[in-house]
Formats: structure tokens, C-alpha cells, sequence
């Protein structure tokens, strides 16, 4: 329950011991007490010295209190007659004397329980017995209170949940907000109080599930009805329920619940009713933004127009506290009845005839001539009409106004023009600004570099010309495919769940996929997807953003970092070989110039024997010098400036890197002419040509070379250098020769291959200005092909 102390002791016992019970304790002095404070609160405590004082302020607040048919409970310091007479004059409901026992408080408090709660019910069944006009004039009536209660929201949804509580016969409500993926009941009164203040997860309960789905939501019976969380329930005795979702700016963002402890306690017209308070609390929530609450309001003056139209002083009350401007003409077009906004609007004064003034005294000609003429359309059609019109104010401004018009008749069945007109001319410059912001954002959507693509679940409703350029085709050849026909086969799997945008199945994530565009290649992009309203209805957008050039320069900067490393340790095995194998060269001539100074101490024939081991000896030390010479040159850094490079020089030294690989699997064949010095890096292009040889001879089963052969040619064609490759091999399938030069592409097992060195190998000779490409056939085997321009200008050679 809810007290309103009157004390200046802000710490007086009886407010300090309701505060323990758990009750909602107000304390006040004196003259900030208003007749709202009073309408809000059940019990009113007050004590015998502040009645004696018969102040102003008070004597109001006894007028207040007998309105607002509160409770009083007295305070007195004693039994004397003098103390207890002033309580007796106000007619308080029971006293406590000093020192305010807390065993009296409490049974006191007990007593007001159970007057407050029969009072409650006996105002729910007076209620109840009513009919449809006496609710909705209480409706009403809580429409005024909601505005004189101001933009306090706490206040505004309490009077609320109090209001719905009576009119539909509950014993308790609640207003719940909804907070992230919690229910936060912010307002409960009755016997609901007790969660006002708590959070419970939305799916845990049956107002989250009218939350959830946006319907109301009833049960007769909460034993019965399997939606019911039956622990919440029964903690609080509930039978039955019925709750109503709460939506601002046709966004749901809570619920409005109110329950009874017996079951079937509520009717279809609960229902409705409790839909209008919903409303009613939804409007006041969005009343930042003056359309939609002009629209809310709208639809509640419509409403209730229609159920109250035989209701003459409630059809006065309504439409003079509303802002729309409402009048009523004769067939004659003589105006009987305009409501105060309207008398407002035009500066006519409360008691001015308004049969006696004429359109032309209040309007310039032609915005009269326009009216005039949607009244007299109105009376001949005889039905309801809708229509836009500018009518200035009495200081020139023009205002837009939404005019409805409809016929009524009275008893006798004499015809008159009904008219209501809504102020829309924030509404129209809102609507001009939406305009303006919808145009900036398409103009942002063409104008994205990220391609975009919009569809409902099948063929493209749209795409950006992004979205053209990365897949090469026009807006015609794309609008009305589906996407996934250009999606790589084997990422549609993954690509279904990203491109639908349904929640749980990718919807929001980032994701790499790869598409093929119709004039070949293959293309990577990162896609996203989400769900939105286009055209009107559901429909997905897919944002793709291409990641092709970005993925090739990745590769390269991972085999530049390996190739690094790699000639750094290969330029080091040379230095370390060098050094021995400089004692080793000095040694064997050492001992060659010894043989001969001892040759005729030798047997007969013993110096060729000795000659002949020296002279292999220093062939094979030669050969180790001439690798680690190669070696050094494959270790070479890019930083190192361009050269005029002897590809001779080039093939031999990959030649003899290659060796080992190759004689095991065919034989070597050079033909090799004069050609012109090339512009280049000799390390580089000696990384080429070895690739090609390690692949032409994986390409070659080992164990047979003397039945297959590895030619290189060396030659002269139109001013370039022609290096050419050709091995006997297996040969490659069209789809393979196709993708060779992509970066990872391989067709050797895992841990074999890494698919970067046919790419590497493409970088490096277009680098330098060349071309280099492949012809190949299954079982007869490949040829790869280096042009690189001659040398145009004398650089240094190597």
C-alpha cells in the first residue's frame, strides 16, 4: 500500500515502521501536497497538531481528501478529548497514540489491507455494471489524468495499471519494459506489487510470449493453460490473466498485465478495454515524436467518436480536450457546434455565435471556395471522405490539416456534416525530410564501393552498380538470377545460411566466399547479410566486399617472407662450404706439384694411377664450387637494382641445382642459341627456371629417363628472349591448365605442394615486363613458355 505521511519529522516512527512492512512511504510537510499527490496514495496519516493548525493549505487538502475517498489515520499523544476531537471533526478512520507501538501499526495497517481491497473490489463490480459508454468515458477521464499528470512516465503507467485494475475487476496489475532479453516490471500495484522493481527472462512467462508475439494474450484459467509459468502464478494465488502488448511507434517494447485470483474473471470487453489503456500508455510513452502521438491520438478521437456519438456531453468533453479542430454544419452549411480548439485556432471568443459568422470571415476566398467544396461532395456522397487542405491562422501562417468528414444525424433524422481536422504540418515536413534522407541514402547505396545485392530468397530484386562491376555483368543480367549462380560450387553450402539472412543461420556474421563471374576466374569476397523491409515487404540485403587483389597480395608477401628466409640460409650453407672447401682446392694443388717432384721415386705406371685420382678429385671439388656459386646467385635479394642478364648463365646454374632431381626421372636436352642480354634479376629469373624444371620433372615417374625427356630451348623471336620448357610427362586436364597460375592451387597431396610457385613464377616475369604461359595434354606432356623483352638500354651485366 501507499501512505502519505504529514510530518515534518522525516524520520517519524510510524513512517520508519511502514517502510519495514515493505509499504510505499511518502512524507510531507505541508503545502507541496496537491490533489494529485492525494489521488495516488491509500491511506493518509496525519496527526492532531497539524488539523488544530487549520492552516489554508490544509483546510484544501480536506476537500481533496473527501474527493479522493482515501483513508485517514489519525495521530494523537494522547486519549484526552481535546486531543482526539480535532481527528473525530475530519472524520478520520481510526487513530494511534504515542508511542506508536509497532504490534498497534501493524494491526492498524492489516485493518486498511482489507478496507482498501474491498473498496477496490466493490469499485471493480460498480465497474463492471456499467456499460460500454460509462467505460469509455472513464477512459477518457484517464486520458485527462494522464495529462495532467505531465511527461512523469513512473506516474503516467501507475495510474494506468490502477486505472485498467479497476475497470476490468483485477486484483492486481503490472506495466513491464522490456530490457535486452529481460522483462522489467516497472509498475505493479495490488497484489502484484510485490514484483514491481524485478527482472525475469521474456521467454519464462506468459506475458513474454505476448511480448514475443505481438498478440494478446488471455487464460481463464492459469492451472489449466500450459502457456502459464505455474511457480510465478501460484506465488501469487493467480487464477486468471490477460495481457496486452505495449507498442510505440509500432515497436512492441513491453506488456500491460493485469490478473485476478479467481478464474474467469475476465470478458471480451476486459480485452478491449485493457487494448485502450494499452494505447492509451503507448501514446504517452512516444510523445517525444509529435506525429506519432497526432496519429495515436487520431485513431483514439475515431474510436471513440463512433462509440460515443449519441452521448451529446461526452462528445463535448472529448472534442474540446483534443487538439484536432472539430465542427458540425447544417445541410444549409451553417455551422451549429465547433469545439474549443477550433474557437482557439480562429481567435473567436467562448461565448461567440458561431451559426452567425460566415467561412469568408474566417479564411481567405479560395481556401474557402476549396472547403466548401469538399462539404458538399461530403453531403452528396453520404459517406466518409479524407482529404489535405492549407488553411491559414488568423496572423497569415499556413498550416497543413487532415480533414475527416462524415454525415450524422440527430433524432429526427436531420443530416449534418461532422468534421475533424488533425494539424499535420510537422507530419508533412517530416514526411518531406524522410523524402530527402531516402534519396541521400540510395544516392549513398549507388555510390558504395562494396557490392550489394537484394533478394527474397531467390531471384535479385537489386544491385548496386558495385555489385555489376565485380561480377562484369549489367543490371539486367543480374536483377531476377540468383545469386548463388555465381557462387563457387563448392561454397554454396556455406553461402546458403549467409545469403538468406534468417536469424541463427549466418544472419550478421562475416564470411569469405568465392563467385565466378560468367567471363571466367575466380573472385573472393567477404559477404554479410541482413534482413530489412524493401519495396515494402521482407527481403535480405547481401553486402560483398571483394577480396580478390587483397588475397594475391597476402600469398605474396607469405612467399616473399619464406623465399627470404630461404636464401638467407642458402647464402649462408655457401659461405660455410666456401671456406673448406678454399683449403680443400689448395691442398689437392699442393699435392699435384709434390707428385711430380717425387715421380721418379715412383714404380712404373704408379704416377698415372695418382694422377688420375687427383684429376677426378678436383673435377668433383669443381662441381661443389659450381653449386655453391649457384647457390650464392639464387640467394640474391629483390633489393638488388636491375641487371642485364645472360640467360645462358641463368639456365646452366638451374640445370645444375636441378641435377639430382633429374636424372633420375628423364634425360636433359639444351638447345640453346645466341640470344640478346635480357633486363632483370639473374637470382630471379634462375627461381623460375628451376620451378619449371622441379615440376617438369614431377611431372615424370622415376625409374625410366632413358624413356623420357626434359628440352630446354633457348632462341630468338621478335626482339624477345624465348626460354621454353617441355617435358614427356602426364600432362594436365583443360580445368587444371586453367587455374595453374593461382595462388595454392595444387594437384600434389597435402604437405607436398603449396600451389605458389607457378604464381611466384608469374609475378617475377610479368614483373620484368615478360609473359609466360602454359599448353599442356593429358598423357603426352607440357610445354611452359617465358618471353622477356631484350635490353633497350646498356646496363651492367653479370
Amino acid at each position: 500500500m501507499r501512505f502519505l505521511l504529514l510530518s515534518r519529522d522525516g524520520d517519524h516512527p510510524i513512517g520508519a515502521e511502514l517502510t519495514r512492512m515493505g509499504h510505499e512511504v511518502v512524507v510531507a510537510s505541508g503545502p507541496e501536497v496537491t490533489a494529485a499527490t492525494i489521488s495516488l496514495v491509500d491511506v493518509l496519516v496525519v496527526g492532531a497538531e497539524q488539523v488544530r493548525e487549520k492552516s489554508e493549505w490544509f483546510n484544501r487538502l480536506r476537500a481533496q481528501i473527501r474527493a479522493a475517498e482515501v483513508s485517514v489515520l489519525g495521530m494523537v499523544a494522547n486519549l484526552s478529548d481535546e486531543e482526539i476531537a480535532p481527528l473525530m471533526e475530519i472524520g478520520v478512520d481510526d487513530y494511534l497514540t504515542a508511542p506508536f507501538n509497532p504490534v498497534d501499526v501493524r494491526a492498524r495497517i492489516a485493518l486498511f489491507e482489507r478496507r482498501c481491497y474491498a473498496f477496490m473490489r466493490r469499485q471493480s463490480h460498480e465497474e463492471s455494471a456499467r456499460g460500454e459508454i460509462e467505460r469509455l468515458a472513464a477512459i477518457i477521464q484517464t486520458q485527462n489524468d494522464i495529462a495532467l499528470a505531465g511527461l512523469d512516465l513512473d506516474v503516467v503507467m501507475r495510474l494506468i495499471a490502477e486505472r485498467a485494475m479497476i475497470l476490468c475487476g483485477a486484483g492486481g496489475a503490472a506495466v513491464g519494459i522490456i530490457e535486452g532479453e529481460e522483462m522489467y516490471y516497472r509498475i505493479a500495484t495490488g497484489f502484484s506489487k510485490q514484483f514491481e522493481g524485478v527482472r525475469i527472462p521474456i521467454n519464462s512467462t506468459m506475458a513474454g510470449a505476448s511480448v514475443m508475439r505481438g498478440e494478446v494474450m488471455r487464460t481463464d484459467d492459469t492451472e489449466r493453460d500450459p502457456r502459464v509459468n505455474l511457480k510465478v502464478a501460484r506465488s501469487q494465488k493467480v487464477r486468471s490473466m490477460l495481457n496486452v502488448p505495449l507498442k510505440r511507434d509500432n515497436q512492441t517494447v513491453g506488456v500491460l498485465s493485469i490478473a485476478s485470483q479467481v478464474p474467469y474473471a475476465f470478458v471480451d470487453s476486459d480485452e478491449r478495454t485493457l487494448e485502450l489503456m494499452a494505447g492509451l500508455l503507448g501514446a504517452a510513452m512516444g510523445n517525444a515524436a509529435e506525429h506519432a502521438a497526432k496519429q495515436a491520438l487520431m485513431t483514439e478521437v475515431a474510436s471513440i467518436v463512433t462509440a460515443l456519438q449519441e452521448s451529446q456531453h461526452l462528445f463535448d468533453s472529448f472534442l474540446n480536450n483534443n487538439p484536432a479542430l472539430a465542427y458540425m454544419k447544417d445541410e444549409s452549411g451553417r455551422r451549429v457546434f465547433v469545439n474549443e480548439p477550433f474557437r482557439r485556432f480562429f481567435g473567436l471568443s467562448p461565448g461567440a455565435d458561431v451559426s452567425t459568422i460566415p467561412d469568408a470571415q474566417l479564411m481567405p476566398a479560395e481556401t474557402v471556395a476549396h472547403l466548401q467544396e469538399q462539404d458538399e461532395q461530403a453531403f452528396k456522397s453520404g459517406q466518409p471522405s479524407v482529404s489535405e487542405s492549407m488553411i491559414p491562422t488568423p496572423d497569415g501562417e499556413p498550416r497543413q490539416f487532415l480533414t475527416y468528414r462524415f454525415i450524422a444525424r440527430d433524432s429526427s433524422g436531420r443530416r449534418f456534416l461532422g468534421g475533424v481536422s488533425f494539424d499535420i504540418t510537422e507530419r508533412k515536413a517530416a514526411e518531406e525530410a524522410l523524402r530527402r534522407s531516402e534519396e541521400s541514402f540510395r544516392a549513398l547505396i549507388e555510390g558504395s564501393p562494396e557490392a550489394i545485392f537484394v533478394h527474397r530468397g531467390g531471384p535479385l530484386l537489386y544491385v548496386n552498380p558495385s555489385a555489376c562491376s565485380f561480377l562484369r555483368l549489367k543490371g539486367n543480367e543480374l536483377v531476377g538470377r540468383s545469386l548463388l549462380d555465381f557462387v563457387h560450387p563448392e561454397d554454396r553450402a556455406a553461402a546458403v545460411g549467409m545469403l538468406d539472412g534468417l536469424p541463427g543461420r549466418g544472419a550478421h556474421r562475416v564470411r569469405e566466399i568465392r563467385f565466378l563471374p560468367p567471363d571466367g576466374g575466380v573472385l573472393t569476397a567477404e559477404i554479410s547479410s541482413l534482413r530489412l523491409v524493401f519495396a515494402g515487404q521482407p527481403a535480405t540485403l547481401v553486402s560483398a566486399r571483394d577480396l580478390t587483389e587483397r588475397k594475391q597480395i597476402q600469398a605474396r608477401l607469405v612467399v616473399a617472407d619464406r623465399l627470404a628466409s630461404v636464401g638467407t640460409l642458402a647464402a649462408g650453407v655457401a659461405h660455410e662450404i666456401n671456406n673448406p672447401l678454399a683449403f680443400v682446392i689448395s691442398n689437392l694443388s699442393f699435392l699435384t706439384e709434390e707428385l711430380h717432384a717425387i715421380a721418379g721415386l715412383l714404380p712404373p705406371g704408379r704416377l698415372d694411377e695418382l694422377e688420375e685420382v687427383l684429376e677426378e678429385t678436383n673435377e668433383g671439388v669443381n662441381r661443389v664450387r659450381l653449386i655453391v656459386q649457384d647457390l650464392k646467385t639464387f640467394s640474391r635479394g629483390d633489393e638488388e637494382q636491375p641487371t642485364a642478364v645472360d640467360l645462358r648463365r641463368v639456365i646452366d646454374s638451374a640445370l645444375a641445382l636441378a641435377r639430382g632431381e633429374l636424372r633420375h626421372r628423364a634425360t636433359v636436352v639444351k638447345e640453346m642459341s645466341e640470344v640478346p642480354l635480357v633486363e632483370g634479376s639473374e637470382a630471379r629469373f634462375g627461381q623460375v627456371v628451376l620451378n619449371l624444371l622441379i615440376n617438369a620433372a614431377h611431372a615424370i615417374s622415376a625409374g625410366q629417363p632413358d624413356k623420357n625427356e626434359i628440352r630446354v630451348v633457348l632462341r630468338t623471336e621478335s626482339n624477345h628472349a624465348i626460354i621454353e620448357v617441355r617435358d614427356t610427362g602426364c600432362g594436365m586436364s583443360p580445368e587444371v591448365l586453367s587455374r595453374i597460375f593461382d595462388p595454392f592451387y595444387t594437384t600434389k597431396p597435402v604437405g607436398v605442394g603449396t600451389g605458389l610457385g607457378l604464381s611466384i613464377c608469374h609475378g617475377i616475369i610479368t614483373g620484368f615486363g615478360g609473359e609466360i604461359s602454359a599448353t599442356s595434354e593429358m598423357g603426352k606432356g607440357s610445354v611452359f613458355r617465358i618471353s622477356l623483352p631484350a635490353l633497350r638500354q646498356k646496363l651492367k651485366a653479370v
